[in-house]
């Protein structure tokens, strides 16, 4: 496939589609069919992929590769939730004291992929569109020069110790360390075919890269030594359209979602797959607990979350929520895990100790939500509804819905930092 077509699927697959907006139900229909179709016939195929990935992006973002500032603590502290917005070329800044959204921010046309470092000083933004990386300064809300990376990257992880970012080019087939001491990308590095998602070790040692691949089975996980930006020998998952991937806390344990409705655990320390792990249909969002002790696999044709417990990696009984259930996020003591339910219009709070779901909190704007984070100090969470413009926060004391914060069309992805300058500069 030539590069002006894949831009023109991932394109088509970002653009809304009535009645559930952009991303939504009916390019996501369309990506699951297709792409049973081609685990079936085993065969290489491009829009369906395109629509998956499209999909997949905000889902864990602020939540899985540790893109957001590390939470500790419960006290009250300013922050700033950083929202991008998908086929567009701005990223709102809100402000967590007021929910009041400030000035927004230009970027390149098509931010995507969104991450921060873990100091809040700086949060970096993947242009799909235009092939490169926008920094901004969130002492002043400006962006810096854009950093020319691969083509089409879609996904951002950063270091534990903030020292460098790695991007993902799903075009291109590569993925770009960037320092972000200087903001300069360093040398591209081979990763499979078509990689997406990227979750790195709490050590910050060896970053991990969720490659496709062009026939089945053969999706591949790649480690890559970040002292010296090498990747290593891809890790065989077993399926052509392994997912997303969540990191344990220990870091010793990666867990790989795959298209043939399971987790593949794979151990760190060597590199080695394990036996894969059943769970509902069509798993799509992945968490895990601060403990490290469960993880939350959102089952998006069951309507379900399925937990795994990870000390034998098994599965337990499903726990039901709403209709496309699509986010995940836990707050930070883990003592309830949030889900977004897209054909609902719902988010459906989980007790972790019971694995049972509260009563769904109703979304007044209706369908349309795609990511959520919680702050650090777990008293709010914040959903996108892409089809509303908005960012609707949550309590979680409560689980009462807020009022809406207008961020401009098709909000896509979203991040939490520490406010590196104070309360009130919105």
């Amino acid at each position: 496939m030539d590069e002006t077509s894949l831009r023109e699927l991932l394109e088509r697959a970002l653009v809304p589609e009535p009645p559930i907006g952009p991303v939504g139900g009916n390019s996501l229909r369309a990506g699951i069919k297709f792409r049973r179709r081609r685990r079936m016939r085993a065969a290489a195929g491009g829009a369906a992929v395109i629509a998956v990935i499209a999909v997949a992006i905000p889902v864990v973002t602020g939540a899985l590769g540790r893109t957001a500032a590390r939470r500790t603590g419960t006290t009250a502290q300013a922050e700033t939730v950083y929202v991008d917005r998908s086929v567009g070329r701005f990223v709102t800044p809100i402000s967590t004291i007021t929910n009041t959204a400030g000035k927004r921010i230009r970027v390149a046309k098509g931010a995507t992929g969104i991450a921060i470092t873990p100091d809040g000083k700086t949060v970096y933004v993947a242009n799909w569109r235009a092939d490169t990386v926008t920094p901004i300064t969130t002492a002043t809300n400006t962006p810096g020069k854009p950093i020319k990376v691969g083509k089409v990257p879609i996904w951002i992880t950063i270091t534990p110790d903030g020292q460098a970012a790695y991007v993902s080019n799903w075009g291109s087939n590569t993925v770009t360390p960037i320092s972000t001491a200087t903001n300069t990308a360093g040398k591209p590095i081979r990763a499979g075919h078509h990689p997406r998602m990227i979750a790195i070790t709490p050590d910050g040692k060896t970053a991990y890269v969720v490659d496709e691949a062009d026939h089945f089975p053969g999706g591949t996980v790649t480690p890559i030594t970040t002292a010296t930006n090498t990747a290593g020998e891809p890790i065989n998952v077993g399926a052509a359209f392994p997912g997303t991937i969540a990191m344990t806390p220990d870091g010793k344990t990666a867990y790989v979602i795959t298209n043939a409705d399971t987790v593949t655990p794979i151990t760190t320390a060597t590199n080695t797959p394990g036996t894969p792990i059943q769970v509902g249909k069509e798993p799509y969002a992945i968490a895990i607990t601060p403990d490290g002790k469960t993880v939350y696999v959102v089952n998006q044709f069951g309507c379900a979350v399925t937990p795994i417990t990870t000390a034998t990696n098994t599965p337990g009984t499903p726990i039901r929520v709403g209709r496309w259930p699509q986010g995940i996020a836990i707050t930070p003591d883990g003592k309830t895990a949030y889900v977004t339910n897209t054909n609902s219009g719902t988010v459906t709070p989980i007790t972790t100790a019971t694995n049972r779901a509260g009563k769904p909190i109703r979304i007044d704007e209706g369908p349309g939500m795609m990511a959520i984070a919680i702050t650090r100090n777990g008293k709010t969470a914040y959903v996108t509804n892409s089809m509303a413009g908005t960012v609707m926060p949550i309590a979680t004391a409560t689980n009462t819905l807020g009022k809406p914060i207008k961020v401009g069309r098709r909000p896509f992805a979203l991040v939490i930092g520490p406010d590196s300058h104070g309360a009130g500069h919105h």
